[in-house]
């Protein structure tokens, strides 16, 4: 099996041209996977699972082992990777998408119950995890020709919400289509992994319009909603979702706000580090001093 990842051992100017570089590769999925399953994720493991997918490259067969460094994880995903949490959650967030599973939706109507990845290694040596996706995935994943969506990771990396980011590859999906979609409330709940807020005006609050501030905030598309009433109900049982490009100017203002909200992590941490620094020099200067003869 081809190996895919950098060595650790490259220089740190090209390491970081390539941590910005892989903020805007592309996620690929098939409509199928998108539109006809359920799965439970947080915030953390789906950001996890993108970037993983992102390592897909168009001609790759699917008998590929990439090779993920957590540390270089946490700098394309904006985490402090000097952090023994982070760190640790990265690993944590791995293993758990490992022993995930999907149901997807077959044309039949059947269910098939899907496994993310095959085979997680941890290289000692290299201090990279070695990464297969599951061979039942591949259709979903690999040598996607029609109805798949595509779009840049960073569209993604800043979103606080997990149903921004499962409600983005849901409507993004159906952006081709160029009109209005339409769900029920109940459906949407479902594909958002949302049951739980069943009075409607929670779910307008906690699940809906977070998702929706964050699309609007973070990604290349802009949404607009319409709640529905049928006739001789109180409650709201079904959205209507409109689907826009944002404007040119909007367009560069979303992409500055990204670019500054992927770059507030690295200031942070040269900032923690200066802080470090000076309590370092400040301890050998007070050592100094006691040491100092009277």
């Amino acid at each position: 099996m081809p190996t895919v990842g950098k060595p650790e051992g490259m220089e740190k100017e090209e390491r970081a041209l390539t941590i910005h570089e892989q903020q805007t590769f592309f996620v690929a999925k098939s409509n199928e996977l998108i539109q006809k399953s359920r799965y439970s994720m947080t915030v953390q493991q789906n950001r996890v699972m993108l970037y993983l997918i992102s390592k897909i490259r168009p001609n790759d067969f699917g008998d590929e082992v990439y090779q993920i460094s957590v540390r270089e994880f946490c700098k394309v995903c904006n985490l402090d990777y000097n952090s023994g949490k982070n760190y640790a959650d990265a690993k944590r967030a791995i293993k758990a998408i490992a022993d995930k599973s999907v149901w997807v939706q077959q044309e039949n109507g059947d269910d098939v119950l899907l496994r993310w990845l095959n085979r997680v290694r941890l290289n000692r040596e290299t201090g990279c995890f070695e990464i297969t996706f599951h061979q039942d995935m591949l259709p979903f994943l690999y040598d996607l020709q029609t109805r798949y969506t595509r779009y840049s990771l960073d569209n993604v990396l800043t979103m606080k919400s997990k149903y921004g980011i499962r409600l983005y590859e849901l409507l993004k999906s159906y952006q081709y289509l160029g009109k209005e979609i339409t769900f029920t409330v109940d459906e949407l709940r479902h594909r958002l992994d949302a049951e739980k807020y069943t009075r409607y005006p929670d779910f307008r609050r906690y699940v809906l319009e977070k998702a929706i501030d964050d699309i609007n905030e973070c990604s290349d598309i802009q949404i607009g909603y319409i709640p529905v009433k049928s006739h001789g109900k109180r409650a709201t049982d079904t959205i209507i979702f409109s689907i826009k490009e944002p404007s040119y100017t909007s367009s560069k203002m979303r992409k500055q706000r990204k670019y500054n909200k992927l770059n507030e992590e690295k200031k942070a941490e040269i900032n923690r580090r200066m802080r470090r620094y000076e309590e370092h020099i400040r301890k050998l200067k007070e050592e100094e001093e006691r040491e100092q003869p009277d």
